[in-house]
């Protein structure tokens, strides 16, 4: 049975919430889109599918204008919330005590109805390119714990995104959609087992959307191979939106990024779903690799099928 989830994208103004969608939404060559923004008015709505449950996202617009107009209706725009990703920009810093009152309005809402709703809060814009990351870094921590002194009754995430690292804004809202059921619990210790058994860097299982389903990676990553560890990743998300808009049909995809690393993309159905497991490994353990990725792939569907089809 299908249910519908409503998330709820918040932030101030020029914080980079409708950034966040569009790139999300592209995986790659968005730049110029996200140059072209402009600010939202009121509420934009972003549906997508998310393992057979209809997801939208409410992206409200940050200006004071709209902020009263949140605050002074707040039955109609935040009823029926089943998760929060809010936003703050890292580089704004002398709007935060005004971010901190926006979010402490939304919070307190909740709190009169007594909704338990969890929060996922992203400080976003921490660029490659910050010019002082030790301050920026100061930030983060001292917003954290802030939030976190009054809040603390709250489920809160908290993370760190960039629109220049296209994997942090993924994980940004598959880690929100993950809360949704326990089986993601069982899914992350299959991934931990098996990235063990192969002795691979990262192990991750991809929706047709490129939204992650689950996710392991090495306690130990070499750091000359990082790089080429963070391209590979890029790559199988390029790819799978290729894959989306040049309906390709092929099943998997070996391709070596750099002089250390062999990527394996795999494609795999279950009912009408596609989905992707995503292995990226040294080249020295391929065979042993190859040879026990079909049990794998068995034990991932034991898991995944009653969240498809039930």
């Amino acid at each position: 049975m299908e249910n519908l989830i409503k998330i709820i994208i918040a932030g101030l103004d020029n914080a980079g919430k409708t950034s966040i969608l569009t790139a999300l939404d592209k995986k790659y060559d968005f730049h110029k889109d996200i140059i072209s923004l402009t600010p939202t008015i009121r509420v934009e709505y972003h549906a997508t599918e998310f393992l057979r449950n209809k997801t939208v996202f409410w992206d409200m617009g940050g200006q004071k204008k709209y902020r009263e107009l949140y605050e002074n209706k707040q039955d109609i725009y935040f009823s029926g919330t089943d998760l929060i990703l809010y936003v703050i920009d890292i580089q704004d810093k002398e709007r935060f005590n005004t971010s901190l009152s926006y979010l402490d309005m939304i919070l307190q809402n909740f709190l009169k109805n007594n909704l338990d709703i969890p929060l996922i809060i992203t400080f976003h814009k921490f660029d490659p390119d910050i010019h002082d990351v030790e301050t920026a870094s100061l930030d983060v921590n001292y917003l954290r714990d802030t939030i976190m002194d009054k809040y603390s009754m709250f489920k809160i995430l908290f993370q760190q995104t960039s629109i220049y690292n296209i994997i942090s804004i993924v994980q940004l809202i598959s880690y929100g959609l993950s809360i949704f059921d326990e089986k993601f619990f069982e899914l992350s210790e299959l991934l931990e087992h098996y990235l063990e058994e192969f002795n691979c860097k990262s192990l991750i299982v991809f929706d047709k959307n490129g939204i992650i389903i689950s996710e392991f990676y090495s306690s130990v990553i070499e750091p000359k191979i990082y790089i080429e560890f963070l391209e590979s990743i890029k790559e199988h998300l390029f790819l799978l939106k290729r894959m989306q808009e040049e309906a390709y049909e092929a099943d998997a995809n070996f391709s070596t990024i750099g002089n250390e690393l062999l990527s394996y993309l795999h494609k795999f159905e279950i009912g009408d779903q596609s989905f992707f497991a995503s292995v990226i490994i040294q080249e020295k353990y391929k065979d042993a690799f190859l040879e026990n990725f079909s049990e794998f792939l068995v034990d991932l569907r034991q898991i995944l099928e009653p969240l498809i089809l039930s």
